[in-house]
């Protein structure tokens, strides 16, 4: 969720070892917020969940575990879901499918949400927020919280071979509605867990 201190995670996670940021460039270095996208332009958020997808499998291939911070292609099925387009999220869906069977995207083995109200969502972004953007509104972004409640069952109606690929990772929810410190403390012991 947006405004869940996944930016200051990933600030703090750095140390562990690779982590991958929201938006990275072609060697996987973050990019600032003003070097990402427009959200109409389509093509180059698409094409930055397939270069994170490469650069994680370089980091699991090459024996490091990686962390994919702050959004991965979920991202792109969760924005479809948060402007309430069908038709769009049913398209991100195909497209999801069609990269997961080329093997140019992957389920990830572990998705740590990090789930905050809509109402803190839009207060901790309020410098951020954008005109027309559907986060930016608290219907948007109560979307964007049902779709994460439960991203297995938002998707089923609209691709279930892909709800069923993504029922097979593992998802813990985490409380986002508290201090920062204590939302890294926790996916911190997630990650320890998970090694």
């Amino acid at each position: 969720m947006p405004g869940a201190g996944k930016s200051t995670a990933l600030s703090r996670l750095g140390a562990r070892g690779p982590v991958l940021g929201e938006y990275t460039s072609p060697d996987g270095a973050p990019l600032s917020w003003d070097s990402h996208p427009h959200r109409d332009q389509d093509d180059s958020h698409q094409n930055n969940w397939l270069r994170k997808t490469a650069q994680a499998r370089s980091h699991l291939d090459a024996g490091a575990p990686v962390v994919v911070s702050d959004r991965d292609w979920l991202s792109s099925l969760s924005y479809a879901h948060s402007t309430g387009d069908p038709d769009l999220l049913n398209a991100r869906c195909t497209w999801a499918v069609d990269h997961l069977e080329r093997g140019r995207l992957q389920v990830a083995h572990l998705y740590l949400v990090v789930h905050v109200s809509p109402q803190m969502s839009l207060e901790r972004r309020r410098h951020r927020l954008q005109p027309g953007h559907p986060w930016s509104t608290a219907e948007g972004v109560e979307r964007l919280a049902a779709f994460y409640a439960d991203p297995v069952t938002a998707l089923v109606e609209h691709h279930a071979r892909l709800a069923q690929a993504l029922g097979g990772a593992r998802w813990v929810h985490l409380d986002g509605d508290r201090p920062t410190s204590e939302v890294v403390a926790a996916i911190t012991e997630q990650l320890n867990e998970a090694r």
